[in-house]
């Protein structure tokens, strides 16, 4: 029997003329040929006033018919607030409300500091495309990993730039050398379906950066479905 494969990081750039919708459409279709799968639409946040929060897709036009999917297909919702300021955690309980995850990415030490130690979120998902401007550190990392933080690689840039591919390896593992594999979480962030690739092909990724079979398995199945569950129990 399959395991339902999860991918928590499919860009919504929120537009909804054909174009982008049928982008998406392709992508999810490809993701459904594979076995069952379980993805979050993320939309971006660069500032966070209260004011500019995204208006949610209506993902009922994501039918079986329409994708010709070959398995189910489950759908959350996920906001990333990627940002290089510092950040209220009352505007983050906000978001809370409106969506089924919350990310920050962050290229600043500071931030990446207070989503480790305080702000209430789920997901802290590490810069792919360019090189972080601080080092990461055992200490930081450990706190996120006791308040049940998950940290994100995203596969995607990697390749669409070989210095992206770069910067993605080292971090992944520096990254793995802190956390031994612990709530490490692999997504796509694809933007094409040609960037799209199949759950073997990740595994052998994650693989590559020195994680153990089973802990390469868990980045696309075990701990996505964890970070899911204990959402929805709060």
């Amino acid at each position: 029997m399959k395991k339902t494969h999860y991918d928590l990081n499919i860009p919504y750039s929120g537009s909804v003329d054909r174009i982008a919708i049928d982008k998406l459409k392709l992508i999810l279709s490809r993701l459904t040929q594979f076995n069952e799968c379980t993805i979050a639409l993320n939309y971006k946040l660069e500032s966070l006033n209260g004011k500019n929060i995204p208006k949610l897709l209506d993902t009922s036009i994501f039918d079986p018919t329409s994708l010709n999917s070959k398995y189910p297909l489950n759908i959350y919702t996920r906001i990333t607030v990627d940002t290089n300021d510092l950040i209220d955690n009352k505007d983050l309980n906000n978001l809370k409300k409106k969506f089924d995850l919350i990310a920050l990415r962050t290229n600043n030490l500071n931030v990446f500091q207070a989503a480790c130690h305080a702000y209430d979120i789920d997901i802290i998902s590490l810069h792919c495309n360019e090189r972080l401007a601080f080092e990461l550190k055992p200490a930081d990392v450990k706190k996120a990993l006791e308040r049940k933080i998950y940290f994100e690689l995203c596969y995607a840039p990697a390749i669409r730039d070989n210095q992206a591919k770069s910067y993605t390896l080292q971090l992944a593992k520096q990254l793995f050398e802190y956390t031994l594999g612990s709530n490490m979480i692999i997504s796509s962030e694809a933007e094409t379906v040609s960037e799209i690739r199949s759950p073997g092909d990740i595994l052998y990724f994650a693989k590559s950066f020195g994680l153990p079979n089973d802990k390469a398995k868990f980045t696309t199945e075990k701990y996505c479905q964890q970070l899911l569950n204990s959402r929805a129990k709060q």
